[in-house]
């Protein structure tokens, strides 16, 4: 399993004006020499403003310090309804914009929270306009993820429907473990995405199995019962210093590894 840093553990420091702050083009060496993690995963977010020659030196201080950039997140929910939907030109040439950034850093795929409706009729309408957005990455050679979210979305069954009506290679599904906590079966939950998934967002909030944070080994072992060996994305949402936060979560992700495969 490929160990990676989510991003979003550093955004209050990356947003930071305070002097000595870290910069997100610091967040590569940091996560590779001080926190042992082979990537990183962003979200959109964090890169509003950005031009052409800020997404390069990104691009190249994650080379330089062996840490990729392997996944971005649109971390803006997109109500897709059809294509004739007046507002979904929109969505594509955001949605462009992202996975060109995605392309240009060298990313393998890009997620999407997807908000279709629970109407009858909407989820057919809802896939043939996301096949849109899949054709578009297809070109650039990235996969697109489909995270949980309001709507059909926002059940295993919704997800993996979507995704076989969307249908070809290039869609999947970005599975979260804070999502799966908000689950009435957590476990059930993870067990029905991984299979599709190529990345995971393994939530860290700095509690474990004692009820008031999310159990990180206990989602892992469920990911892992059926077979899910692909990228791993650390991300801490506790308070406290981030980069504790993440090593403590990677030193229990480390440990379930070393567990037998059950």
């Amino acid at each position: 399993m490929l160990l990676t840093l989510s991003a979003k553990s550093f955004q209050k420091e990356i947003q930071s004006r305070r002097s000595g702050s870290m910069s997100l083009t610091d967040l590569p060496k940091h996560a590779h020499h001080e926190l042992g993690l082979n990537g990183l995963i962003i979200q959109t977010s964090l890169l509003a403003g950005w031009d052409t020659k800020e997404i390069e030196r990104l691009r190249d201080a994650a080379d330089k310090a062996a840490c990729p950039c392997l996944m971005l997140v649109e971390d803006r929910e997109h109500v897709i309804e059809s294509l004739d939907d007046p507002k979904f030109a929109e969505i594509e040439d955001r949605m462009e914009r992202v996975l060109r950034v995605a392309h240009r850093l060298g990313c393998a795929g890009v997620a999407i929270s997807a908000v279709v409706s629970n109407k009858p009729d909407a989820i057919d309408e809802a896939a043939e306009a996301l096949k849109n957005i899949v054709t578009r990455a297809e070109r650039l050679e990235l996969n697109l993820l489909l995270a949980s979210c309001k709507g059909v979305a926002s059940t295993p069954e919704g997800v993996t429907s979507l995704i076989r009506k969307i249908g070809g290679f290039r869609i999947g599904s970005y599975p979260e473990f804070s999502e799966a906590t908000k689950s009435p079966d957590r476990d059930s939950f993870l067990r029905s995405l991984a299979p599709y998934a190529s990345a995971i967002s393994a939530t860290a909030t700095g509690a474990g199995a004692n009820g008031k944070g999310i159990d990180v080994a206990s989602c892992l072992r469920a990911i892992r019962a059926v077979g899910y060996d692909g990228t791993l994305a650390i991300e801490f949402v506790g308070s406290g210093d981030p980069t504790e936060g993440v090593a403590q979560a990677r030193t229990i992700v480390e440990g379930v590894l070393e567990e037998p495969a059950v």
